[in-house]
């Protein structure tokens, strides 16, 4: 004789799984504010840009740390970072270059649109309550000081342009 299926049985199942998945190995906490961030950015109106280079990833970790025990004094070197939206005909639409420069706790952006032009960027941080907003003057060029080490989404807004916003990066 067999109890009947109910499907009631799959969701408490599923809960129990879910439960013990979560005590035996939880996801990272920075891994999980990545996602609840990336969600937020469903409601965007904007292009997403696309992360197409990066020095750092260029140079290896090895590498990296490698330096660090040899000459634990020596400041890291600025990372290069180039997002793009690439439009229907393979044309780049909007690139977003930012230089990356490492003081101590903090970071100093130092970005680079084209086309050039005016433009809003808005700097959106977990770890930071709002988000900040910077100026790109005639020529493309914006700076941004004092930011937080951990995840960084950009959002470029212009006149008469639809907003283009970068994909989530730890910097």
């Amino acid at each position: 004789m067999h109890d009947a299926y109910d499907p009631a049985d799959d969701e408490r199942l599923l809960t129990r799984l879910g439960d013990l998945f979560a005590q035996a190995d939880p996801p990272p906490e920075l891994l999980r504010e990545l996602a609840r961030q990336s969600f937020g950015l469903r409601a965007l109106d904007a292009e997403l840009a696309a992360l197409v280079e990066d020095s750092q990833a260029a140079d290896g970790a090895v590498h990296r740390r490698a330096v660090a025990v040899r000459d634990p004094g020596t400041a890291p070197q600025p990372r290069q970072l180039t997002f793009q939206v690439v439009g229907p005909q393979g044309r780049d639409e909007v690139v977003i270059a930012v230089q990356v420069e490492f003081l101590g706790p903090r970071r100093r952006l130092t970005g680079h649109l084209a086309p050039q032009g005016p433009a809003r960027i808005e700097v959106r941080q977990p770890a930071a309550p709002q988000a900040r907003q910077v100026d790109a003057d005639g020529r493309g060029l914006f700076v941004v000081e004092d930011v937080l080490a951990g995840p960084l989404s950009l959002t470029c807004r212009r006149a008469g342009a639809p907003a283009v916003a970068t994909e989530w990066t730890l910097v």
